[in-house]
């Protein structure tokens, strides 16, 4: 039987597609386990609210996210966000 207040929710595991790999390995952006721990929560509270693709964004790089497959589609760096406009989303989550 369970108490309440004793459910524990679970952050989703975030994974790149091929194509993000590639693109990340060529942008030079690091996939370090602080930054998987940032997009897993940016996949999080963009569940909550229903969103289905997201821009997971700080100053210096940019993922389009895949939330129902916790998924990272491609990797941008800082260069490529200047004049880039983003279609498709339905969110957008600001990373610290």
């Amino acid at each position: 039987m369970e108490q309440l207040g004793t459910a524990q929710q679970t952050t989703p595991t975030v994974e790149f597609s091929k194509h993000a790999q590639q693109r990340a390995e060529e942008r030079g952006i690091e996939m370090t386990d602080d930054l998987m721990s940032q997009l897993a929560h940016s996949v999080g509270k963009a569940q909550e609210k229903g969103a289905k693709n997201i821009l997971v964004l700080d100053a210096g790089r940019a993922f389009i996210v895949n939330v129902p497959q916790s998924k990272v589609i491609t990797a941008i760096s800082q260069d490529e966000m200047r004049d880039n406009v983003f279609t498709n989303i339905d969110g957008a989550v600001l990373l610290r």
